[in-house]
């Protein structure tokens, strides 16, 4: 993921990815299809992954940052396959984001001018109205930052599988 995504390390790619196979593991055997739904547009994405050793699933024993790290990890690999939009950098506080998100312009410096922030949330076990109501809360969330950016917001439902992605109105 660090490699297409240059506002992640392959520390924190690989961290993300870590968390997102111990929430997946939690309810599924791997591979498994995921709904994707963006802005009523829907899409299944089939999601692979290694099974977690005792070790790992013990790094990720807090079931909370677990699932805020694997949320990022699979909503990032979301809104590449839907829109073809790659992180550039972390948001700062209080922009109302996780993520600065863009095309792909094949450099490693972006000018924010041209990015949107993402926001992301992770819901392990909640289903369908569960997951639609944290979308909604994430989208006021964004539109109260402090940021007049363009935002998009995105809710993974590890247990559901499913991963809604909306944009600010």
């Amino acid at each position: 993921m660090a490699a297409r995504h240059p506002g992640l390390t392959p520390a924190t790619a690989d961290a993300n990815t870590e968390a997102a196979a111990v929430c997946l593991e939690r309810h599924h055997a791997s591979p498994v299809d995921m709904d994707l739904d963006r802005d009523g547009v829907a899409t299944v994405a089939s999601v692979d992954w290694a099974m977690p050793d005792a070790r790992t699933k013990r790094a990720w024993a807090n079931e909370t940052d677990a699932t805020e790290a694997g949320a990022c990890a699979c909503a990032l690999a979301a809104v590449e396959l839907t829109d073809g939009l790659l992180a550039v950098g972390r948001a700062e506080m209080l922009t109302g984001a996780d993520y600065y998100i863009a095309p792909a312009t094949g450099e490693d410096t972006y000018d924010l001018e041209g990015c949107r922030r993402f926001e992301v949330s992770g819901v392990d076990r909640g289903e369908d109205q569960t997951i639609r109501q944290r979308l909604r809360t994430k989208l006021r969330q964004a539109k109260r930052g402090n940021s007049s950016m363009p935002a998009t917001a995105c809710v993974v439902g590890f247990r559901a599988r499913r991963i809604l992605l909306a944009d600010l109105d």
